[in-house]
């Protein structure tokens, strides 16, 4: 029971910095007519791989890390990327109303946001 939240927080790494990762990476364009967003050029494209793509890389990175290497900070780091992008996210269904595709993103942030921040406070915790 006491490798629960690490092995989550490990395969959530694996899933963020995977095929989240790398389907917006290298597919961009499909990503996009998924979400509607459309791209509309080298610059657009650019910012999908770059912003999206490298975030969802780096973030999935240091979860992954963090479980593995038993590191509560790099764990911390995720949890409050996740905790912004939920704000950022609240603020936009403030603004532009709701869809229920922000629903689904909004749940996989706050899952990897709490799974990571309690794997950090359960790897501070028995460093004590």
């Amino acid at each position: 029971m006491r490798n629960i939240p690490r092995v989550l927080a490990a395969l959530l790494g694996v899933v963020l910095a995977g095929p989240f990762a790398l389907r917006w990476i290298f597919s961009p364009q499909a990503m996009a007519d998924e979400q509607h967003i459309a791209l509309g050029g080298p610059d657009a494209f650019s910012h999908m791989r770059g912003d999206t793509g490298g975030a969802f890389l780096a973030v999935g990175l240091l979860a992954l890390l963090g479980a593995l290497r038993k590191e509560p900070r790099w764990l911390e780091a995720v949890a409050l990327i996740m905790a912004c992008i939920v704000a950022g996210r609240l603020y936009g269904i403030a603004v532009d109303g709701f869809d229920p595709k922000v629903g689904v993103a909004m749940t996989v942030e706050v899952v990897v946001a709490a799974a990571t921040f309690a794997t950090a406070r359960q790897l501070r915790g028995a460093a004590r």
